[in-house]
């Protein structure tokens, strides 16, 4: 028997003083998310801190359509 066991993370993209910038509350190990996230068209950096992360985009980018990607990224963990 092969059992498969895959976590369910819960996740919002929360808003933050800077309108380029959104929160995820968040403990998971940073090394899997790192380069992902890094590698979203519009996103300009990401920072990990102690439970959560910082996405800031560039300013002349839509939240609409990295969200989505950010979506997406945490939907294959």
């Amino acid at each position: 028997m092969i059992f498969i066991l895959k976590l369910m993370v819960i996740m919002e993209l929360i808003d933050t003083p800077n309108p380029n910038a959104k929160k995820i509350i968040i403990d998971y190990d940073k090394g899997l998310l790192s380069n992902s996230l890094n590698e979203i068209n519009g996103v300009s950096s990401v920072f990990f801190g102690p439970g959560f992360i910082t996405i800031t985009k560039e300013e002349n980018q839509k939240w609409s359509l990295i969200s989505e990607d950010i979506l997406n990224i945490f939907d294959k963990l």
